[in-house]
């Protein structure tokens, strides 16, 4: 759910935009339905953004610039580099469950639902950057099995998506009927252990070696 708290006009149409972006679509979007949820006249939404584009590209900047903030406090904070690893997961989850429809605009711009002509920046690749950095350090490098960094934390985050995503359409039965708390808990139990066996990958198969 988002976080609640004062917002100004300008901020409720970017939160009905991104919501209408990420259900409906670039190409499914109007703009008088965006005015009717924030409760103002589809002219008042020029007054903020010029086009259904720049309000489009408002949205992915506002949700880029909340992620890299996010992902650069942990990078910044104390503790271990593979500390830092689980808690940005725990934050990548944490930011797909808070804001799905942005993963759901990602996923639709990768199948080209985006404004004509789109170029999108290079905030997403420039976070996924700083995080393989960090797979990459010394301090990780001595300890983990060889791997591609930037293909790790790539993989992380579409496993993320996908499970909150696609997940529940492709295997229904896998989800069950659980509650949406008793399924967010079983993806991250699952993408845990999926990144724990990736950064230990020798000892993992050292074990698996002895049980053979």
């Amino acid at each position: 759910m988002r976080p609640q708290g004062p917002r100004n006009t300008r901020q409720r149409i970017l939160e009905a935009a991104e919501t209408a972006f990420g259900n409906e679509g670039y190409s499914g979007t109007r703009l008088h339905h965006i005015a009717e949820r924030v409760g103002v006249q589809k002219a008042s939404l020029f007054h903020y953004f010029t086009s259904k584009e720049h309000l489009y590209c408002a949205v992915l900047d506002e949700g880029a610039g909340q992620a890299e903030e996010i992902v650069k406090h942990v990078l910044e904070s104390e503790g271990e580099p593979i500390d830092k690893i689980r808690a940005l997961l725990r934050v990548c989850i944490d930011m797909v469950v808070t804001y799905p429809e942005r993963t759901k605009i990602q996923l639709r711009q990768s199948l080209g639902d985006a404004p004509p002509g789109f170029q999108p920046t290079d905030a997403s690749e420039r976070m996924l950057c700083l995080v393989a950095d960090l797979v990459a350090s010394d301090e990780l490098a001595k300890s983990l099995s060889p791997i591609d960094p930037f293909a790790f934390v790539l993989g992380l985050m579409g496993m993320v998506a996908f499970f909150f995503t696609s997940g529940p359409v492709v295997a229904p039965s896998w989800f069950g009927q659980q509650d949406a708390a008793s399924v967010r808990d079983r993806i991250e139990r699952h993408v845990n252990e999926v990144m724990e066996r990736c950064l230990d990958g020798q000892s993992h198969a050292a074990k698996s070696s002895a049980v053979l």
